[in-house]
């Protein structure tokens, strides 16, 4: 129930049928069982060309490592490819001393047990760049299906108490039903540092939520 919001509207004017509006809210857990990483290369060099031929190396040290571990070309895809040129400043000049390249890559990892393993080989095989990683379930409207039901099984029970507050005879079907809004699972989780080793990392559990307005007439 939003902060502001009467528990319920009952209208008697003008012939009208009096009705309850309540709001409904469903939560459901889910154990996530995917995770996205975040992890690129990144080099420098005093050309462009030695830096993007030293990145391209490593690149392709760090995808081969991550197709032994069963990932497949499917789940490994390019979010960004720059090149920065890096300055010194000298007697208040700007002195050109290289190039950086960055090349990070999104890994999705069907295993989220696996996740640290993952992490683990990216890093011993040229990863230096982590941005972080994003649990995720693989069908999450399986789940927000879950928490509409409940949503809507919450609403009844709140127009019921209203009415058995009131000694009232309630319809227990709405005259209005309304999906208000949803929110689907996510949860961030971000590396302040490339370090080796695999991370332990916990996934925790996920949250799906629905909400609903619906309107119960009374008598």
């Amino acid at each position: 129930m939003q902060i502001g919001m009467p528990p319920y509207i009952h209208d008697l004017r003008n012939g009208k049928e009096a009705t309850v509006t309540v709001q409904g809210e469903g939560v459901v857990k889910a154990k996530p069982d995917v995770v996205v990483l975040t992890i690129g290369v990144r080099t420098e060099g005093t050309n462009v060309k030695q830096a993007q031929e030293e990145n391209a190396a490593l690149s392709t040290q760090l995808l081969a490592s991550l197709k032994q571990l069963g990932i497949t070309e499917q789940n490994i895809k390019t979010l960004s490819y720059t090149i920065t040129p890096q300055y010194e400043h000298v007697n208040e000049k700007a002195i050109l001393r290289g190039y950086q390249v960055e090349h990070l890559y999104e890994i999705i990892v069907l295993n989220v047990q696996k996740a640290g393993e993952v992490y683990e080989a990216a890093v011993a095989n040229g990863a230096n760049v982590a941005k972080g990683l994003v649990f995720r379930v693989s069908d999450p409207n399986a789940y927000y299906k879950q928490a509409l039901v409940l949503a809507v099984q919450n609403a009844q029970e709140k127009a019921r108490t209203i009415a058995s507050t009131y000694s009232l005879n309630i319809n227990p079907i709405p005259i209005s039903l309304v999906e208000e809004s949803s929110q689907m699972p996510r949860e961030f989780v971000a590396y302040s540092a490339v370090h080796s080793g695999a991370p332990p990392i916990q996934s925790g559990e996920l949250e799906i939520i629905s909400t609903v307005r619906a309107v119960f007439t009374y008598i």
